[in-house]
């Protein structure tokens, strides 16, 4: 049976196919669809949304101006140094590792985010949801304070590129050019402060909503030795540990704890454990009601052979799960929206703020040597990042 998270998106790139096909095989629907603010393309399908409120008080107040401006200035700055902080050492190990013998083995920070390869299916449904709030509020922010500086702001939409959500806001070009520094400034790190914002959110919520989850301390798997002690004893994977040696242990940290002092010792471990099933490779449940005692004669300075992991209990109420999931993805989607657009990287808003400071400057070629070489930077570290997880 089909994963139901892999049948959503099929069933979305289905639709989208098929209203592409309809428009064009209907001649004049297109050009009446786009009256209405909607375009229809080949995989692609944008929604105007008409005007973005104008929230007046927020447009005409100074503080709020003021407030945003130097709050995205500082946020900026601190998101761009947070980006080469990871990306610089990075590349200084890659070229090591490629004139150097013995260097550390080429490593990145960087991952591209792809379903069913880098992320499991149903972690993208969260990924989806958690990219559409972000991109609409780094846009609608833009909107807001472009209101605030005065500028016309013709539209604002929503979109779909195959499964991936899109936001976008259309500002009046003509405002931009004339707009001062300052203000092409506010406005441009407005979204990147949006996308912080959003992270902070997360990353504040999401402690209260773990409190929530029950855990506990699971053999996931042995190791493939006959010879290790959990195998020759027969330890069963997967199973929930209750106990050793008559100590509860209710999670790998407290594992961590008594196994720690007894390590370089030859010693017989009494497990405790309930027999137990992973639901979805991710809730663990007990598929017997009684315990079995298992003895792991362990020597001295010998691992077990188990893999373990605090998985959540199947008594965990469904909608803490998916909260604590979608605000982890939440976090982890918003500060790359922030990092992303914070580069110097040609369509980011980075790089068309390094354009507008460094226009009338320094020379055009700073500007490209500066973007260009982030570009190429980050494709490096993506691609070195994509080959790292396979391997």
């Amino acid at each position: 049976m089909l994963d139901p998270a892999y049948m959503v998106m099929v069933a979305i790139i289905v639709t989208e196919v098929a209203v592409s096909l309809a428009v064009m095989l209907k001649p004049g629907t297109a050009e009446r669809l786009r009256k209405r603010g909607i375009n229809i393309m080949p995989l692609m399908i944008l929604i105007d949304m008409g005007k973005v409120p104008r929230f007046k008080r927020l447009s005409e107040s100074r503080v709020f101006r003021t407030g945003v401006l130097i709050a995205g200035l500082v946020n900026f700055a601190a998101i761009l140094v947070l980006f080469y902080w990871q990306a610089l050492p990075a590349l200084c190990r890659i070229i090591s590792s490629l004139f150097i013998r013995g260097a550390a083995q080429a490593s990145s920070p960087f991952v591209p985010i792809i379903p069913g390869v880098t992320v499991g299916l149903r972690s993208f449904l969260y990924i989806l949801l958690a990219l559409s709030i972000g991109v609409a509020a780094h846009e609608l922010m833009h909107a807001i304070v472009a209101y605030a500086e005065g500028w016309r702001v013709e539209a604002w939409g929503i979109g779909l590129f195959i499964i991936f959500p899109l936001a976008y806001v259309r500002p009046s070009e003509e405002d931009f050019e004339k707009a001062s520094l300052k203000a092409k400034a506010a406005v441009l790190t407005a979204g990147v402060l949006a996308n912080t914002l959003l992270f902070l959110i997360a990353m504040g919520l999401m402690p209260m909503v773990s409190a929530q989850i029950m855990t506990e301390p699971t053999v996931v798997s042995l190791v493939n030795n006959p010879e290790a002690p959990a195998v020759k004893a027969g330890l069963p994977a997967p199973s929930i540990i209750v106990s050793i040696n008559g100590t509860r242990i209710d999670s790998i940290q407290k594992l961590q704890q008594f196994l720690a002092p007894i390590y370089s010792r030859n010693v017989t471990l009494v497990f405790e454990v309930v027999r137990a099933e992973v639901i979805g490779g991710e809730i663990v449940k007990p598929v017997e009601n009684h315990t079995e005692v298992f003895v792991v004669h362990k020597p001295a300075n010998e691992k077990l052979g188990i893999y373990i992991a605090d998985l959540p209990s199947w008594k965990t109420s469904a909608l803490a799960l998916h909260s604590a999931r979608f605000l982890f993805w939440l976090s982890i989607v918003n500060i790359s929206l922030s990092m992303i657009n914070a580069a110097p990287l040609y369509i980011s808003d980075g790089g068309r703020l390094v354009s507008e400071v460094l226009k009338g400057r320094a020379p055009s070629l700073v500007n490209h040597l500066i973007q260009g070489g982030t570009v190429v930077a980050t494709i490096v570290l993506l691609i070195i990042g994509f080959l790292n997880f396979l391997h």
